[in-house]
């Protein structure tokens, strides 16, 4: 499967940080929820969220009790995900489906897409996701520490031949961190991806932001011959407060940057 194309913004973590970011996709930046690309909007739960309610120190995160009212905020204006991380795969679908009902977020149509952080499902877990919430789409990340040493052919293989449902692929050295993606890696793993037969949509996403998405999106968008594919950016949208990750601020005039950049170099490529 894939799902539409997009250009993503990730770490919100309040009601005025969306609607903030909102009024920069289609204010400031043009887009358009009917375009080539869609805003998309992505909101980080962790484990520790499920545990105490809350992130400590991570202002990426927002509060458990506040997601609901933030996913409100933007419904029917972005495409809003859920990034959720985890260190327990045992306990994986037990969590996921404590988030998704959480005051009952996907059956109220409030959350679209479920990026899948820091453990590759098992194909079982995976296939189980996808029946318990099928409108969902699904987001799988390859990064080193889901996917570890693995080659990329025979992570295409996986995706091949376990995760044929998945939605979108995403390409992520950084995490978050702000590492930027090497464009040339990332072409090689869009192509072994295509050639083992992987028609999902594939995200590029690690240390994107005003300063080099143009540059990132003619490159990439060259060297495959489509602008068929999304993008998303996070720690490069912040200013840092000190140690730790999380531990930082949205920037408005980096996210309006980067948004007014990666329109008019989808635009640019595009024809």
């Amino acid at each position: 499967m894939k799902g539409k194309s997009y250009v993503g913004v990730s770490g919100i973590s309040s009601v005025r940080e969306a609607e903030e970011v909102v009024d920069a996709f289609y204010t400031d930046a043009g887009f358009s929820a009917m375009g080539s690309h869609v805003p998309m909007m992505g909101f980080q739960v962790s484990y520790k969220c499920l545990e105490r309610g809350y992130s400590e120190g991570n202002n990426r995160v927002p509060m458990l009790d506040e997601l609901p009212n933030i996913l409100k905020a933007v419904e029917g204006k972005v495409f809003s995900t859920v990034h959720y991380y985890t260190k327990n795969k045992d306990s994986l679908l037990k969590e996921v489906w404590k988030v998704l009902n959480t005051e009952s977020i996907y059956y109220r149509v409030l959350v679209g897409g479920l990026q899948i952080n820091g453990v590759l499902p098992t194909p079982e877990q995976f296939g189980s996701i996808k029946h318990a919430f099928p409108e969902l789409k699904l987001i799988l990340q390859l990064s080193p520490k889901t996917v570890g040493t693995m080659h990329v052919n025979d992570i295409a293989k996986s995706l091949s031949n376990d995760y044929a449902g998945v939605d979108y692929v995403l390409i992520d050295p950084s995490m978050g961190t702000g590492k930027e993606f090497d464009v040339n890696v990332a072409v090689e793993t869009y192509h072994m991806l295509r050639t083992n037969c992987i028609s999902a949509g594939i995200v590029f996403a690690g240390g994107l932001n005003g300063s080099n998405v143009s540059s990132k999106v003619r490159s990439v968008s060259k060297a495959i011959g489509t602008t068929e594919f999304s993008i998303d950016a996070e720690g490069g949208l912040r200013d840092r407060l000190g140690d730790g990750y999380g531990n930082d601020a949205l920037n408005m005039e980096k996210v309006r940057a980067y948004l007014r950049n990666a329109r008019a170099a989808l635009s640019v490529a595009e024809h």
